[in-house]
């Protein structure tokens, strides 16, 4: 009987992994894929499908989720950073609105050029590897209010994890919000009635000139590194081991304060980029963390991948002959798992 049951349960899931499939959205000239908007991409899969972006200068349209799905685009800063993706262009979408249950437990990994707003207690969305953009010229536009921006609103257990991206703010009863290795080119808030843990990122600024009173409440907040001004204060939250130019966090609980930030990074006044955050030799956020690991994105459990490279294979080095003979070519390429 229980060798049955396992053959059944085993059968089952045989049918659920082969039922699961990939779709291929592709809005190039001349490439035929399955679907040239994430929209029609979300409409046209079952719960549990994944939606590849593929390189594109042209958007993909915005996105209202209802359904349990991984979306992937292809990352972002590639040019930057040579040898980990061939294709330059970055996969891209404006707006995504989460807002129904049946998104529950969605994964998502793309490079947005509006706002990811996440509300109405969906729960389980995990944010990994994303980037905020601007679609005239690839960058994010940094100025408070502007895209860029991860908004969560009565949501609960969500994950923001190796992103780049303006402004994070979680409120209304938003619990165990966990961001971790990210760049944030801003700022994180939430209200008294939220909380999370924000560990290992680099933070730009907290708190502002725009009102802004208290810019973290209820949270653990370590490893981090403030890379301005801490401007705001924060409210029933556990500070250690993170770092500051000011004396804006306390300074017990392994703390560094007034640190001179141009020791810190590889470049710290290198703009909206993300290989210019890593630590740089004989940084004082080496080891400066909570059991001894690094402060910062590029540090901890899950540190920050170059590129915003998603876990899929990827070409990273194409040659092809520029005077192809007879009716055969040689082309050679190589590739990497991440």
């Amino acid at each position: 009987m229980k060798k049955t049951a396992l053959f059944i349960a085993c059968c089952a899931l045989s049918a659920l992994t082969v039922q699961a499939k990939i779709w291929r959205v592709n809005n190039n000239t001349g490439v035929t894929a399955n679907f040239t908007t994430v929209q029609a991409a979300h409409d046209g899969a079952l719960a549990g499908d994944t939606i590849h972006l593929e390189p594109s200068l042209n958007t993909y349209g915005n996105l209202i989720m209802s359904k349990r799905l991984v979306i992937i685009s292809t990352g972002q800063f590639i040019s930057q950073n040579p040898g980990i993706q061939f294709d330059p262009k970055p996969a891209f979408v404006g707006r995504i609105t989460i807002s129904n249950s049946g998104a529950n437990n969605s994964v998502i990994m793309v490079r947005f050029s509006d706002q990811i707003y996440i509300s109405n207690a969906v729960s389980g969305i995990n944010l990994i590897g994303c980037a905020a953009t601007a679609v005239s010229d690839g960058y994010a536009d940094i100025t408070y209010g502007r895209p860029g921006v991860i908004g969560i609103n009565n949501a609960d257990n969500i994950v923001i994890k190796n992103c780049m991206v303006n402004f994070i703010r979680f409120d209304n009863n938003s619990n165990n919000i966990i961001i971790t290795n990210n760049i944030i080119a801003y700022a994180v808030y939430n209200d008294p009635s939220s909380d999370g843990i924000v560990s290992n990122n680099v933070i730009h600024a907290v708190g502002s000139s725009q009102g802004i009173v208290e810019a973290l409440s209820n949270c653990s907040v370590s490893n981090n590194i403030f890379n301005k001004t801490v401007q705001a204060g924060f409210s029933n939250c556990n500070l250690s081991n993170n770092i500051a130019p000011n004396t804006g966090i306390p300074a017990d609980n392994s703390n560094l304060q007034n640190v001179d930030m141009s020791g810190v990074f590889v470049n710290n006044n290198g703009g909206y980029l993300d290989n210019v955050y890593q630590l740089k030799p004989g940084s004082p956020a080496i080891g400066a963390g909570e059991a001894g690991v690094d402060c910062g994105a590029f540090g901890g459990a899950s540190p920050f991948k170059l590129a915003l490279t998603p876990p899929i294979p990827s070409i990273y080095k194409l040659s092809l002959p520029a005077n192809p003979s007879g009716s055969s070519m040689t082309l050679i390429f190589s590739t990497k798992s991440n």
